[in-house]
């Protein structure tokens, strides 16, 4: 069995008591932001589907990027396999990934 917020082999859910409190923070975290970071998506989506703009592209992948730099949840299934230190480090890669794709589409539009 792995730690839920390390992946440290472990036999219970957290390898420490400091891993256990670490994950009640984030999942805490997790549902005060979720409302915020699922607007902050359909915003970004509905802008790059529903706005005739140049920049929508970049607008809506800018949006994205910050919001899973901000926010950064995962599904349970990535938690379960990645635990939830390294599933927050994959979140804010995605981020800033599309982000930074956000900032190099507007030198090209």
């Amino acid at each position: 069995m792995k730690c839920l917020y390390c992946n440290k082999d472990t036999q219970k859910d957290y390898c420490s008591q400091e891993c256990q409190q670490k994950a009640e923070q984030y999942y805490q975290k997790q549902r005060k932001g979720m409302p915020v970071f699922a607007v902050v998506a359909l915003i970004s989506i509905g802008v790059a589907l529903l706005w005739n703009h140049p920049y929508r592209t970049t607008i809506s992948l800018i949006l994205l990027g910050l919001d899973f730099i901000v926010f950064p949840f995962t599904k349970a299934s990535t938690i379960r396999r990645s635990g939830i230190q390294k599933s927050i480090t994959i979140a804010r890669i995605i981020g800033g990934i599309a982000l930074l794709s956000g900032i190099i589409s507007y030198f090209f539009i």
